[in-house]
């Protein structure tokens, strides 16, 4: 049996920065890579973002420091959080049809959660995509394309109809596992195939 992961995500998910750096170590034989739209998940599933609740917010600082720490990747919360992430995560799926996905997808998660930077910003969208050796204004223009904005939306209603409500949201054989702090249980979901 094939040792596969779902990962869906949005990069303005900081828990999914954290769970994207660790998933070489899960063990899987492939990782499909699903971007969604996390406000698009909130709405359909009638979650609150944690940052609307002040205690958790004030919580979620320090424990993303934690994890950041436990996992040795470096982590800045962004002072532009929250951000629209929209023309990323489609930009996204325009690397992925360029064969390009790897060379901007960790980049896209560091411009966020490493140096600062807004994903909202044309500017710095063209930036990311030119060094992962993309056509800017090419694929700006493909990111408006229906084909990929159908594409980002049927990944976020999968995602919801197999019962996602936040980011990240992993499945193993059809099982899911929700957030940074279930990667163990994945691992030994993947180890039991």
């Amino acid at each position: 049996m094939s040792k596969r992961v779902e990962f869906f995500f949005d990069y303005v998910s900081s828990y999914s920065y954290l769970a994207n750096s660790q998933l070489a170590t899960l063990g899987a034989d492939e990782i499909v890579y699903r971007p969604m739209l996390l406000g698009g998940v909130l709405k359909a599933t009638g979650n609150t973002p944690p940052m609307q609740v002040q205690a958790r917010g004030n919580y979620l600082v320090r424990d993303l420091q934690r994890w950041a720490d436990h996992y040795q990747v470096p982590f800045r919360m962004n002072p532009l959080f929250p951000q629209n992430t929209l023309k990323a995560l489609r930009l996204a799926l325009v690397a992925k049809r360029a064969g390009r996905f790897e060379a901007l997808h960790q980049p896209m998660f560091d411009a966020i959660w490493v140096h600062g930077r807004d994903l909202s910003d044309d500017a710095v969208l063209l930036d990311l995509v030119t060094r992962a050796g993309l056509d800017p204004e090419q694929s700006l223009q493909q990111c408006a394309e229906d084909s990929i904005k159908a594409e980002l939306q049927a990944n976020t209603d999968e995602a919801v109809s197999r019962g996602a409500f936040g980011a990240p949201t992993l499945f193993v054989n059809g099982e899911m596992y929700f957030g940074n702090d279930r990667l163990d249980f994945v691992r030994a979901a993947l180890a039991s195939r």
